[in-house]
């Protein structure tokens, strides 16, 4: 049955007015939507959706800020690397005086002259060490120094001689035609690889090592011809002269008496086959002691937050670069002893050679921690956009859709205005039935 003529309720208008309304609010949405850009702009608008976004915004914005802290350790690092090479030139100038010092044209006044310039290096050293700092954080006393591998003792024959006779005999591994035919450490390598607690000065035989310089010199006694055996302790500049005279070989393997020159930092030298024709020759070997692995918990590595996540971290460990830590504190161009008045020169020079090789080893780890900090700030800025690209296509609107949206809507509200007009006057056809 069809509903007639009413005035007490307007069903035409209220219809109306409904439509109008769904009609409004839909424009209000999407002219919010229109001049924010987004299409989520509040949790009513994709509840899940807004969550998904929000989270990968927070990515994009701990990559975006990884990108800075990569930026500032890669600038850390360049200028570690940067006082690193400061002091690698002032320890290669120390070693060409070093070198200076150990001829013996120079008197011992010459050296002392040398070695002034040597200490004021050596103080220069010191302060890049303990001066080079990041932004308040400093970076070469060993306050970061975090982890640092052992370093095996070493023992290197860094001159020897050949000698007149048996030039070409090798038996065995045993080149006879050299003053220091072998020369190992006590024990093998793990015997060698030790340094024992409380060990002082000059070591003998058997105990740990220390840095220092082993001199071997053909002498003529007067009675025989014999190896003077000579040590220096780097660190503490004493030389001892070993009271044993040592002889050379009889023949190849032989086992005769006093053949093996032992007295001094845990080596054993087995001597060549020398004769009167040798007499002044020399050789050199130069002994570096092993230095423990360290944790250094009071001095952690410096730490860079990498990435977006948590634990995301690039740890750097800069070991202290001062004279104490290189072991070259103690140099002493001027120290000499009575057979070898430049012993302490040619010390000087293998004792700045293992500095050397310290510190172009930290550089190397810099330079490769720089060349990872790159590609770890390459790799977030990739993460970065990837993941903004798809936070965009969650939250960002669609303006073309939107903008076809607003003019359907903005049409059916004028159009829906002019029917509620209508709609409203409807009612009066009624007044019609009382004429």
């Amino acid at each position: 049955m069809g509903q007639g003529l009413s005035i007490a309720n307007n069903l035409l208008a209220n219809n109306v007015q409904l439509n109008l309304n769904n009609n409004q609010n839909a424009l209000r949405n999407v002219v919010n939507q229109l001049s924010s850009g987004l299409r989520i702009n509040s949790a009513a608008d994709d509840p899940s959706g807004l969550a998904i976004a929000t989270n990968l915004q927070t990515q994009v914005d701990g990559y975006n800020q990884a990108v800075q802290n990569v930026q500032n350790a890669n600038n850390a690092a360049q200028v570690a690397s940067g006082a690193l090479q400061t002091t690698t030139d002032i320890l290669q100038r120390i070693r060409d005086l070093s070198v200076e010092a150990a001829s013996d044209i120079n008197s011992n006044s010459d050296r002392q002259n040398l070695q002034v310039e040597v200490s004021q290096l050596l103080l220069e050293v010191n302060r890049i060490s303990q001066n080079t700092n990041f932004n308040g954080q400093a970076l070469l006393d060993g306050s970061h120094a975090g982890f640092q591998a052992e370093v095996n003792a070493t023992v290197n024959v860094t001159a020897n001689t050949a000698l007149s006779t048996n030039g070409n005999l090798n038996v065995k591994g045993i080149n006879y035609g050299f003053l220091a035919a072998t020369v190992t450490g006590v024990g093998g390598n793990a015997g060698f690889n030790t340094t024992s607690g409380g060990v002082q000065g000059i070591t003998a035989k058997g105990k740990g090592t220390v840095d220092g310089t082993i001199e071997l010199q053909v002498i003529n006694t007067g009675v025989s011809i014999a190896v003077q055996e000579t040590f220096v302790d780097s660190a503490t500049g004493k030389v001892c002269v070993s009271a044993t005279l040592y002889h050379g070989q009889i023949s190849p393997g032989a086992t005769a008496k006093n053949t093996v020159a032992n007295a001094f930092d845990n080596v054993n030298i087995q001597l060549g086959s020398f004769t009167t024709a040798d007499v002044g020759t020399t050789a050199y070997i130069k002994v570096s002691q092993n230095v423990a692995a360290l944790t250094n918990p009071d001095h952690p590595a410096l730490s860079f937050q990498s990435a977006a996540d948590e634990g995301d971290v690039i740890q750097i460990g800069i070991q202290a670069t001062n004279t104490s830590t290189l072991r070259v504190s103690n140099i002493n161009l001027a120290l000499s002893a009575a057979n070898a008045p430049s012993l302490g020169a040619e010390d000087a020079i293998g004792q700045i050679d293992n500095a050397l090789q310290t510190i172009l080893n930290q550089q190397a780890q810099l330079g490769a921690v720089i060349v990872r900090l790159n590609e770890d700030a390459s790799n977030d800025n990739v993460a970065a956009v990837n993941l903004q690209a798809s936070e965009s296509s969650i939250r960002d609107l669609n303006v073309g859709a939107a903008t076809t949206e607003f003019t359907k809507l903005q049409i059916l509200v004028q159009v829906g205005t002019s029917v509620l007009a209508q709609s409203n006057s409807n009612a009066q056809t009624v007044l019609g039935l009382f004429r």
